[in-house]
């Protein structure tokens, strides 16, 4: 239980008898540029009072305590003796700062930062003086457990941590002057020895003490669409993307027998004058049939369920084209920026106009859904013109009104990693999780992969990640593959025309186009968690569950090229039930029994990959699934027993493997007999071949 004591006239916040934060002050920024610090006037149980010398600028924080997540308010009041005459508020940047002393991040912290107006990455420090400007989200250990600090942002302010010469800085901002007073929620703080389990238990804390609705991700939907392969124009045209090009990369998918099931129409398919949206209509050149035409094809000749489009929040990188048409017949939708940039209203109500009208005309062309860019220009547009938080607010909640009326909630988040865009999405449920993949960038997998795994653990509490698309051929094919096969959320490629492998692409997929899913985003092993793998000489590790089994994926991108050595206990993987395992290396091909915390050693060369299966072996029979997908127990839909038979009822055909504690004495596979091959006698792996099975296959072995 979280306590707020007092010694030494600093406040303090103590976990049970551990000192988390040893001394706390506040101070204000005002708007004429001077910072004040504020005295500790007064103290009660869950209130701490603090002000200045004559009690002109005011501050108090309030807290709510619960088991392991201690939630902190702030009321924050400049007063003025008149009101005419020049008046002083609190500064629009760093209007209110709380400086938290003590935090023992010498042991270790991760911290989530926003290093680009877009994204967030991963720093790794050992004192409050090492953390980035912008920090979303810091973890560190202390004691044998962890610590959980977040910054929340709610109603029109941000919030973001910055590091200090002795402390952490929590600073508070709306980025609009002339608010006298800031009153906010503005951090979380949890404790407890299970870092997973504490991510969500403070995110959930601090969500459902919102002003307004805001959902932990486990409570929205996935969409539907982004369970099954897709395919995106980016990598593949750019900007040059056209209809002919379209159809000329669907029909070689489909002679492949590729089940791509959606595609995205990326940037270059718009109307658009001097970086600006000049009407809702395709490129006449690059589309002279309008968007129906290439949307229909694909659709009725290719197999294609699904086709989306990408546009930016402010209707394209400029906004929209003052002098158009469009402008004209939607004005009152459209909001003039102090720097001249014409972009939908800052306000719900006028917004969704705006957005109604182009999805309307969307939804008429046959598109199903939509990938909206640029989300983090709400704070480069709208800085110092309205409180950010609220602009972001407003531009969400109307672009995702819109969205749930036409396209079902169906909508990849993109370019929108600032805290002012995660807090305030309403209902949507999938975000871009990460920079974007850049094939001719060498060696660029590391930092994708590293960006990719620590932010889920922050980001994956609020949406499925979306772990961008890839290239199937390509020097880093296979780690890409594998990356997108642990991350639990959308898989799709951006291969350009006579470019694709679909051999690399199965094992992801079933034969419908449904792609082999785990339960939950991709998340780094505990043992990873506060080290950072291309400066320490040892594996990234991801993990991810199915059906009961655990899977983990390793990667060597160390800047060391030499091989690299790892280990993995079936303990990597939380939650996992029983006390003996069999761990399935994937590429191997061979097995182990293992006990919980008995450790298997693996070796990496450079760039390299490997995955591992680790299914609960204390019964005598355990299915582990499908073993030509990455994730094998995804495949597995029920499983029953009758005596000494056991039955498997799989999603479609192919080598089933299992464990048994002993050889089994026969198996048929959908009533006819088939052979048993032992894939590993010793670890008690046996596999029965049904790949003739063309659709739902039901597997009966006799122990």
């Amino acid at each position: 239980m979280f306590q707020i004591t007092c010694q030494s006239g600093k406040p303090q916040i103590r976990f049970g008898e551990t000192g988390i934060v040893r001394g706390m002050t506040v101070a204000a920024r005002l708007n004429d540029g001077r910072e004040i610090p504020l005295a500790l006037k007064d103290q009660a149980e869950h209130r701490l009072t603090f002000a200045d010398a004559d009690d002109t600028v005011t501050a108090e924080l309030i807290f709510r305590a619960g088991n392991d997540v201690l939630l902190a308010f702030v009321n924050a009041c400049v007063k003025n003796e008149h009101s005419f005459g020049t008046q002083r508020y609190l500064a629009g940047e760093h209007g209110v700062i709380i400086r938290l002393e003590g935090a023992a991040l010498e042991q270790g912290g991760l911290a989530i930062y926003q290093h680009k107006d877009w994204w967030t990455r991963p720093g790794f420090v050992r004192s409050a003086a090492e953390l980035p400007p912008r920090t979303q989200s810091l973890f560190w250990r202390q004691d044998g457990g962890c610590v959980y600090l977040l910054p929340v942002s709610g109603g029109p302010i941000r919030a973001d941590l910055q590091g200090g010469p002795e402390a952490i800085g929590l600073v508070l901002s709306t980025y609009r002057d002339g608010f006298h007073r800031y009153e906010t929620l503005a951090f979380a703080l949890g404790a407890g020895p299970d870092p997973f389990a504490l991510a969500r238990r403070t995110v959930a804390a601090a969500l459902a003490a919102m002003p307004f609705a805001a959902f932990h991700r486990e409570e929205k939907t996935y969409p539907e669409v982004f369970e099954y392969l897709g395919w995106c124009s980016w990598d593949a045209f750019y900007q040059k993307v056209n209809a002919d090009g379209l159809t000329e990369k669907m029909a070689e998918l489909h002679g492949q027998g590729l089940p791509v099931k959606w595609v995205m129409i990326d940037d270059g398919w718009s109307d658009v004058r001097d970086g600006r949206l000049n009407a809702f209509e395709a490129d006449a050149d690059k589309f002279p049939d309008g968007l129906s035409a290439p949307v229909r094809r694909m659709k009725e000749q290719y197999g294609v369920r699904w086709v989306g489009v990408w546009h930016t929040i402010m209707g394209y990188w400029s906004g929209i084209e003052p002098t158009s048409p469009l402008a004209m017949r939607y004005k009152e939708y459209l909001y003039e920026t102090r720097h001249g940039k014409l972009i939908p209203y800052p306000d719900a109500s006028r917004a969704f106009g705006f957005w109604n009208a182009w999805h309307a005309y969307l939804r008429r062309q046959g598109i199903d859904f939509v990938k909206v860019d640029g989300q983090s220009s709400v704070f480069t547009m709208l800085k110092y013109d309205r409180p950010i938080g609220e602009a972001a607010r407003e531009a969400h909640t109307a672009l995702e009104a819109s969205v749930a009326l036409h396209f079902d909630r169906t909508i990849i988040n993109c370019m929108g990693m600032g805290a002012e865009n995660i807090w305030n999405r309403p209902v949507t449920s999938v975000s871009r999780n990460s920079d974007d993949f850049v094939p001719q960038e060498e060696r660029s997998f590391r930092e994708h992969a590293l960006q990719n795994v620590y932010n889920s653990l922050y980001h994956g509490q609020f949406y499925w990640g979306d772990w961008d698309m890839f290239w199937t051929i390509h020097p880093d094919a296979l780690p890409n593959s594998v990356l997108r096969a642990v991350s639990g959320g959308p898989v799709y490629i951006s291969d350009p025309v006579g470019q694709t492998d679909p051999d690399l692409i199965r094992p992801l997929v079933f034969r419908d186009g449904r792609i082999v899913r785990g339960d939950r985003p991709g998340l780094p092993t505990l043992d990873c968690l506060f080290r950072n793998p291309w400066e320490h000489p040892a594996p990234l590790k991801v993990w991810n569950t199915a059906n009961g089994a655990g899977f983990v994926a390793a990667f060597h991108i160390h800047k060391d090229p030499s091989p690299l050595r790892g280990e993995l206990r079936p303990a990597d993987v939380p939650d996992l039930k029983g006390d003996r395992f069999v761990l399935y290396d994937y590429f191997g091909r061979t097995a182990r029994r293992l006990a919980r915390h008995e450790a298997h050693a693996f070796e990496l060369t450079d760039g390299g990959v490997a995955l591992f299966i680790i299914v609960p072996a204390d019964e005598v029979f355990r299915p582990v699934g499908l073993m030509d997908k990455y994730i094998p127990p995804a495949a597995i839909e029920q499983t029953w027993s009758s005596g000494r038979r056991y039955y498997v009822r799989l999603r479609e055909g192919g080598l089933f493997g299992f464990v048994s504690d002993r050889p089994p004495a026969g198996a048929r596979v959908n009533g006819e007999a088939a052979p048993v091959e032992a894939m590993d006698a010793a670890a008690g792996l046996y596999a029965v071949d049904g790949s003739k099975a063309e659709a739902e296959m039901v597997v009966e072995v006799e122990i």
